[in-house]
């Protein structure tokens, strides 16, 4: 379980600018559970990665303006989408990397993590994410095919 102040106080911000709902209300519009809001407001508590998408997409804003990484706001949704997997995939052949096995010894992700993502098309733990963004040297929403503009957030 990840804790982020930068987080817990951009989330706040956000839903307080959701006039006057309740937080049950709140988390329905949003599409999350009532528990994912209550952790995220009062504690702090970062949800799973699809989760955060979902949130992300709501407010049509960066994951990396969600969790605090940035302060720009600018996001530009992709018109066309892609799964994470085909992603990692397409990032992967650039940097001529073949294998699971060659990508966990890079990143020092389990290559088991790594093999979940490609066979069952699981999203990773949000730093997972940001490690290997890091290493591709690309935004957290590129890597989850959100947008369709590989420039790393700094």
């Amino acid at each position: 379980m990840a804790l982020s102040k930068n987080f817990q106080n951009r989330f706040i911000e956000l839903v307080n600018d959701l006039e006057g709902q309740s937080k049950s209300k709140n988390a329905d519009i949003i599409g999350i559970s009532n528990t994912t809001y209550s952790n995220a407001y009062n504690y702090g508590i970062i949800p799973k990665t699809s989760t955060l998408i979902r949130i992300a997409d709501y407010f049509n804003i960066s994951i990396e303006f969600l969790i605090g990484n940035t302060d720009n706001e600018q996001f530009e949704k992709s018109q066309h989408p892609v799964l994470f997997k085909e992603r990692l995939m397409q990032l992967q052949k650039e940097k001529n990397i073949s294998t699971v096995y060659e990508l966990a010894k890079i990143v020092h992700i389990h290559r088991n993590n790594i093999a979940q993502w490609n066979k069952l098309n699981c999203i990773p733990l949000i730093d997972d994410i940001i490690i290997v963004a890091d290493y591709f040297d690309v935004s957290i929403d590129y890597l989850l095919g959100r947008t369709d503009d590989r420039t790393p957030y700094k």
